[in-house]
Parts: C-alpha cells; sequence; structure tokens
C-alpha cells in the first residue's frame, strides 16, 4: 500500500467530514427557504466526493528535474601526492536503525473500524428482514412491492432493494380506516420509487470511513430525517388541508406506537424510532413548507448542481508520470562468414603484429582569468601533465604535476587550481542541462509541438468558460428581473401560499404566515385528539406523545 494511496484516503476522508459538517450547517434554513426535498439532495455532496478519483495534471506541468552529474573521469578522480598527509580511511556505518510506521498503523486500524462498521450495519439489517418475514404473511402486492403483514412490525416499514416489501402491522388492512391506511400505504411506496433504500445502502461507505467521528451518527440521523420530509412532502403534494391534518395525526399516532429499540437501520419505518420526537416534530413542521413555488424548485435544483460541478476542485491533485525513454534498439548480429571450400588450401597463420608505440598521454591545457589585488584581469596559461607508473608490487599510479606560465605550481597553487577545475567543469554541466532543457522546451513549443497544442486547448477552454458566464450572468439578471415579489402581510382569505397580480400587472407571490401555522396547529390538534382518544395505548406512551404534541404547539404559539 503506497504512500499516495495513503494520502488520498486521508484527504478523502478530511473533505468528506469538512461537506457533512457543511450540510448539517445548512440542511435547516434551505429546508425553511426550498423545501424538504431540497434539504434531502444536499447528501448527494458528501457521497459524491467520496467517488471523487484523484485528478492527475499531465507530466509536462511537473517541475524540471536536476541533471544528474556526470561521473568523473580518470583526469578528475586522480590522487594529489601531498607531502606528510596521510590517506583518509572511512569506515562504513554498520549500525541498523528499526523504525515503526505509525502512519501505516493508523491506516490498517482506521480500515478495520470501517470493515466491522459495515459488517455490523448489514447484519443488523439482514437479522431484521428475517425477523420481519418469519412470521408474515402475504396479503397483496402493489406492482413489484410485496405487502407482508407480520406481528413484529409496530407500524409500517419499506426495505427491500432487489426483493421489495412493505412491512405492516398484523390486521392493518382490515382494522385500520381507509383513509389512514391509503396514506400509510403511500407513504411507505414513495420510499420504493424514489430508491430511498438504495440510498441507505449506497451511502454507508461514506459513514463506515466516519466510524470513529460524532459526525457519523449525527450525519447518519439528519439524512434520514430530511429523507423522511422529503417522502413526506412527496405524499402531500398533492393533498388538500383536511387530507394534511389527518397524514400528521396518522405520523403522530405511529410514532407512539413505534419500538424505540427496534433495528430498522437501513429501512424506512413509518415513524423511525432511531431519529427521536424532535424528527417528528420536524417532520409535522415540514409538511407547512410542502407548497414551494415552480421559481424556489428550479433555484434549489440549480445550486445544488452548482455545488456538484464544483465538487472536483476538491479533488486530490496527483503528478502524471513523465513517459521513459524508449530503450536503444539491439545492434543487428555480425554476418555469418562465408564458407570455404574444402578443396581450398589453407593460408598460412599471419605472424604477429607488432605492437604499437605507446602514444604519449597530452598534456591537458587550461585557460582562465585570475584577478590580482586591485582588481586587474591576469590571464594565466595552465598546464596539467600526469604520468602512469608501476610500483615493485604491479600497482599503477598516476601523478599529476601542475605548471603556471611554464613554472611548477607550489602546494598551495595545486589545491587552488584543482578547486577551480571542479568548479569550471560543473558549470559546464550545468551550462550543457540548461542548453538540453532549452532545446527540447523549444521543440515543444515549436509549431505542431504537444506543449503548443496543450496551450491551445487551454486557450479554447478558457474562451468557452467565459462565454458560458456571461450566458450564465444574463441569465441570472432574465431570472432575477422575472422573479416575483414576495408579500408577507396577508389577510383570512389566503391560504399559505398563492400567487396574484398587482395593478402593473406583476406577480406578486403572498407568503401568509398565519396560514401556514394555522394548518400545522390544526394537523397538531388533530393528532392530539387523536392520541387523547385512542385507549388502547399505554399511559406512560400516551402522556410522552401527548406532551411532545404540547411542546408542538408552544412552539407554532411563539412563531406567531
Amino acid at each position: 500500500m503506497t504512500a499516495d494511496f495513503q494520502s488520498f484516503a486521508f484527504e478523502t476522508l478530511a473533505w468528506t467530514g469538512a461537506l457533512i459538517a457543511l450540510v448539517l450547517i445548512l440542511r435547516r434554513p434551505v429546508t425553511r427557504h426550498f423545501g424538504p426535498r431540497a434539504a434531502y439532495s444536499l447528501w448527494l455532496l458528501p457521497f459524491m466526493r467520496l467517488l471523487l478519483p484523484p485528478l492527475a495534471l499531465p507530466a509536462w506541468l511537473a517541475p524540471a528535474s536536476e541533471p544528474e552529474p556526470e561521473p568523473l573521469s580518470a583526469v578528475a578522480i586522480q590522487p594529489v601526492a601531498e607531502v606528510g598527509v596521510e590517506p583518509l580511511m572511512v569506515r562504513p556505518l554498520m549500525q541498523a536503525t528499526v523504525s515503526i510506521d505509525w502512519a501505516a498503523i493508523a491506516f490498517a486500524v482506521w480500515l478495520a473500524g470501517a470493515g466491522v462498521f459495515l459488517v455490523i450495519r448489514f447484519a443488523r439489517y439482514f437479522a431484521m428482514r428475517r425477523e420481519l418475514l418469519a412470521e408474515g404473511v402475504e396479503v397483496g402486492r402493489c406492482g413489484k412491492v410485496r405487502l407482508v403483514e407480520t406481528p413484529i412490525a409496530p407500524s409500517p416499514i419499506a426495505f427491500g432493494v432487489i426483493d421489495k416489501v412493505v412491512a405492516l402491522p398484523e390486521g392493518f388492512l382490515e382494522q385500520t380506516e381507509p383513509t389512514r391506511r391509503d396514506l400509510a400505504l403511500a407513504h411507505e411506496l414513495a420510499h420504493h420509487r424514489a430508491h430511498d433504500l438504495l440510498a441507505n445502502v449506497a451511502i454507508q461507505p461514506l459513514f463506515a470511513i466516519h466510524w470513529f467521528n460524532p459526525l457519523c451518527w449525527i450525519g447518519w440521523r439528519a439524512m434520514r430525517c430530511d429523507q423522511e420530509a422529503a417522502c413526506d412532502a412527496r405524499v402531500v403534494s398533492d393533498c388538500d388541508r383536511e387530507q394534511r391534518g389527518t397524514y400528521a395525526a396518522v405520523i403522530a399516532g405511529f410514532a407512539t406506537r413505534a419500538n424505540r429499540q427496534s433495528r430498522g437501520a437501513l429501512a424506512a419505518p413509518m415513524a423511525c424510532p432511531v431519529l427521536g420526537d424532535k424528527s417528528i416534530i420536524y417532520r409535522l413542521r415540514s409538511l407547512t413548507m410542502s407548497d414551494i413555488s415552480p421559481r424556489r424548485r428550479a433555484a434549489a435544483r440549480a445550486l445544488v448542481i452548482g455545488a456538484l460541478v464544483a465538487l472536483p476542485l476538491t479533488a486530490t491533485i496527483s503528478q502524471a508520470e513523465a513517459n521513459a525513454p524508449a530503450a536503444a534498439p539491439a545492434p543487428p548480429a555480425p554476418p555469418a562468414p562465408p564458407s570455404t571450400p574444402a578443396s581450398a588450401p589453407i593460408a598460412p597463420a599471419a605472424p604477429p603484429a607488432p605492437g604499437a608505440p605507446e602514444a604519449p598521454e597530452p598534456a591537458e591545457t587550461v585557460t582562465f582569468a585570475t584577478q590580482d589585488g586591485e582588481g586587474a584581469k591576469d590571464d594565466r596559461t595552465i598546464r596539467i601533465e600526469r604520468r602512469s607508473t608501476t610500483d615493485a608490487d604491479g600497482e599503477t599510479r598516476e601523478e599529476s604535476r601542475y605548471f603556471i606560465d611554464g613554472r611548477e605550481a607550489t602546494a598551495e597553487e595545486r589545491a587552488e587550481l584543482q578547486d577551480r577545475v571542479k568548479v569550471l567543469r560543473e558549470t559546464r554541466r550545468n551550462a550543457e542541462g540548461a542548453s538540453r532543457q532549452a532545446r527540447v522546451l523549444r521543440e515543444r513549443l515549436s509549431e505542431g509541438g504537444d506543449l503548443r497544442k496543450e496551450m491551445d486547448v487551454l486557450r479554447l477552454e478558457l474562451r468557452d468558460a467565459s462565454r458560458f458566464s456571461e450566458e450564465m450572468k444574463l441569465a441570472l439578471e432574465k431570472s432575477r428581473a422575472d422573479m416575483p415579489m414576495v408579500v408577507t402581510d396577508c389577510d383570512a382569505s389566503v391560504t399559505s401560499i398563492e400567487e396574484r397580480l398587482d395593478a402593473d400587472g406583476k406577480k406578486v407571490t403572498v407568503f401568509c404566515r398565519s396560514a401556514a401555522l394555522d394548518t400545522a396547529r390544526s394537523a397538531i390538534l388533530a393528532a392530539r385528539r387523536i392520541v387523547e382518544s385512542d385507549r388502547s395505548l399505554p399511559k406512560r406512551e400516551r402522556a410522552e406523545a401527548l406532551r411532545a404534541l404540547d411542546e408542538a404547539l408552544e412552539e407554532v404559539r411563539r412563531d406567531r
């Protein structure tokens, strides 16, 4: 497991955690202004960031690597004989050090915790499914969804991605009042139509990687609460005020009967017990926010799409590797010698050629400028003579002699000259490397070069982005001009939200806060009367439900 993958995983963990925190901050304002369905769609941001792969930049954007130093020639590595100086012996370091990779250990513990989280979550789901279907009896079908009555279910529960099921309490279809029965079934079937169960399964890896983070558990409950509120909005979108009051009473009634120890982690119960009483109040108040104008729905979609388009800005950036140079082709095999006829005479062996005289080793001459004490330039000619000698043991030694303007240099001058020659060679190598890089860059920038093509493509993309920005600016200005004026003052004749034309013929959206609060108050009062009159409930559960509904009434009264 490479360090690059660990860095990508930790960066994904940080960004998804930040996006979960951002959604937790924005979900309530978005619900208030754009409706619960817009708030539910915000959870796409951390989920899509989890699936975002690292982005690789082109290799030509990588910084140019320094040229490798050339191996020293035989001239550069010759030892200088110094009188009275012993050679320095370097002893290799044999001490071995042991290091612990704490980052790799933390990474392994993190992945193990995420795996345990997923195993526990899905094990509980399949145990709940087996328990519900063990004593269940299929009582009907609605398309591909099976309706099963079971004594284990305290309220209607939707579960299953491939084998879709709605579990109902025993005797639900026969003993429940038809309007309440139809609304409860519509809620669970809406979960299946919107693929909410698939979303619950697919998003588990997001919360699994945050198993140690409190945001994991807070985010899961908040997402389920937004999911239920969005499903409520889909059910009551075509209902009148009376049907909404009945639907609110159905939610409150099932909430008082739900078992708080239920294990429906990946299911969608009618009243999810893992969310608590606050979620029921949140859902009841969200029913008054379902009448969202088409313009607000379009604005919510545009905001979510814009956030998803900007999501790649958070991607992990990596550098693509440059293409390795192609291997040099192998030299061709030498041609086979021509065959000799058997009858041809064998030529006598040629006498050994006399050895060539050893060529005298040429002297290396280097000319460079020096300065005297007054700063005036003084050109000196440096001549280096090298000679190889063999001692009695058969070892070859090379000696170097330095001459300045015909005279042999002293030991101090020789050391200075060696340093200057090294500097000159290093400068020459750097100049040659810079020249090679400049030549390659000039070829890539020439007509038809790959860098020139990429710059042309980038220029076209920038021009298209500028044109798109101008079009979006014009569209926003036009939509702002066409946006109707919102008036919060209303009278008794106005419902929660309605549109009308003023004297100038412009659309005016009237949002009646008092009418919306009256709708919520009527729904809560209807739910309270049903709970109070239902004597089949235990006294303690009835008292808790009445207390929660009274708190909701008090909140509505304060909002007025």
